[in-house]
């Protein structure tokens, strides 16, 4: 038995051996790769949005953890809120590890739903993880005298838009459809940034989807002013900041409905998703989601962060890909409920 555990160690140290060599080799190509190269971080929304602060913050620091240290440029393609992104992200931008890109979140779901316009098959990005988890909120302005969700279901309130394909417009269609809220989407605003300025000119009444930690790090005087009613956290799970504002889960009336929110409302689990396009050579994959990794544990980086008042709730690739399955594992009759739904249509159960 114990001739059998010294040959067993034995093994064990030489296939460390050869993984560590593998890793070795892996970071020496890597090195060959980068160097002198320019990695592109795409962000499919205009400079000052959440997903841009995050894509910045991104950028100042993931290049030490990449062997060749590429230079760092991010890139704004706002368009169909981050859609013209995402599909250039999988189907033009180069498949060598040069360019990742921070989709909006809940793009991942439209190929599920039959849309068109989605040019992509969500399950072949290639993952590197995701910055943090995310709270939605559904709130409105000081003025609008909508300081709780059962005021919105008393009149119309006008809530702001980025597009028909982004989930502050879907957003208000289920809350209507599912709880009775009144919420009319005001498409024509280019990002967050576009709707919250618009809503402190008193154009809009109110917004749904932008984040518990965007509002914080961009908007920090909306908090501090007291200038928001947040009336809804749309998540599948209360944030602990958060602890008077209701959960939308709360508002289930049955199954149906809270199968719904949870197909609609998951994807706040990889709230800041980082992918690349598909097929890039596994060995750059590991090597960006590796410096993915290191970066979200790197100390400059988390005080930057801190600094900027930017929440870090990090997954890794692999659970950002087991959210994505769950999502797409949704039985298929409440796929097509909450379609008519995003349709406007009167959903049958």
């Amino acid at each position: 038995m114990r001739a059998a555990i010294h040959a067993f160690g034995a093994l064990a140290l030489a296939w460390g051996a050869v993984a560590n060599g593998a890793t070795a080799a892996a970071a020496a190509e890597a090195g060959d790769f980068y160097r002198g190269k320019t990695l592109r971080i795409l962000v499919g929304y205009g400079t000052g949005a959440g997903y841009d602060v995050y894509a910045r913050l991104l950028g100042r620091h993931i290049a030490k953890h990449i062997a060749g240290q590429p230079a760092i440029v991010i890139q704004n393609m706002p368009g169909a809120a981050s859609l013209a992104m995402m599909n250039y992200l999988y189907n033009v931008a180069a498949r060598d590890g040069t360019a990742i890109g921070l989709p909006a979140r809940g793009l991942f779901i439209e190929p599920l739903f039959g849309n068109d316009n989605a040019k992509f098959d969500a399950g072949r990005f290639t993952w590197i993880g995701s910055m943090s988890r995310d709270t939605a909120t559904c709130f409105t302005w000081h003025t609008s005298r909508i300081a709780r969700i059962e005021d919105a279901m008393q009149r119309e309130v006008l809530v702001g838009s980025s597009g028909a394909n982004g989930s502050s417009h879907q957003f208000p269609l289920i809350l209507n459809a599912l709880i009775g809220t009144k919420f009319k989407a005001l498409l024509g605003y280019v990002d967050s940034a576009g709707v919250g300025l618009a809503m402190e000119r008193g154009e809009l009444e109110g917004y749904c989807s932008f984040t518990w930690g965007s509002i914080k790090s961009a908007r920090p005087k909306w908090i501090e002013q007291k200038q928001i009613n947040i009336l809804l956290q749309l998540a599948l799970t209360a944030h602990r900041e958060l602890p008077d504002v209701p959960l939308v889960m709360n508002y289930a009336k049955d199954d149906v409905a809270r199968q719904a929110f949870a197909l609609v409302f998951a994807d706040q689990e990889f709230g800041r998703p980082v992918v690349a396009p598909p097929d890039v050579p596994p060995e750059r994959g590991t090597v960006l989601r590796q410096a993915f990794d290191a970066t979200m544990k790197d100390a400059d980086f988390l005080a930057d962060a801190t600094r900027m008042a930017i929440d870090i709730d990090p997954i890794d690739a692999a659970a950002a890909e087991q959210v994505l399955a769950r999502i797409y594992a949704t039985p298929k009759h409440v796929v097509e409920w909450v379609k008519a739904i995003y349709a406007d249509r009167q959903p049958a159960k």
